[in-house]
């Protein structure tokens, strides 16, 4: 393929990147994004969240996951974010997290399945529902 070619599907794809950014879906993503950026109760969860779980990586790897030490860790840990998962922001900040990561999804799978069935190209999905060790969806940049 020519450096024609590769900079003609280049600008498709910022094309692309700004018909996404210029839906509702995208702008309800990022209204929910910002709110929880400015809520301070979340940013102060999230940052002892951080801290918990770094606590709990050191000790696991230091002394095993069953030692009672990283069994207290993974507890003060989960703690928190069960705290972040309980302000209702976050579940409205996941929502549309997730509703956007099905957009995303559905252009990677058309892009894929369109190209060829013999392209071999994994999609990869979250298992755990998001980042921020599951509790606020991860996209809060603070993760």
């Amino acid at each position: 393929m020519g450096s024609g070619h590769r900079v003609r599907i280049l600008q498709k794809a910022e094309q692309l990147v700004h018909m996404i950014r210029s839906t509702d879906t995208f702008a309800r993503f990022q209204q929910a994004e910002d709110k929880l950026n400015r809520h301070p109760d979340a940013q102060a969860l999230v940052f002892v969240a951080k801290a918990k779980r770094n606590k709990y990586s050191k000790t696991s790897l230091r002394y095993g996951y069953d030692h009672p030490a990283s069994v207290q860790a993974k507890r003060e840990y989960d703690e928190v974010l069960r705290q972040i998962s309980e302000i209702p922001l976050v579940e409205e900040y996941k929502v549309y997290q997730e509703e956007l990561n099905d957009l995303l999804q559905g252009i990677t799978r058309t892009i894929i399945n369109t190209l060829s069935p013999d392209v071999k190209a994994e999609i990869f999905e979250e298992s755990s529902g998001g980042g921020c060790g599951g509790g606020c969806g991860g996209g809060c940049k603070s993760h």
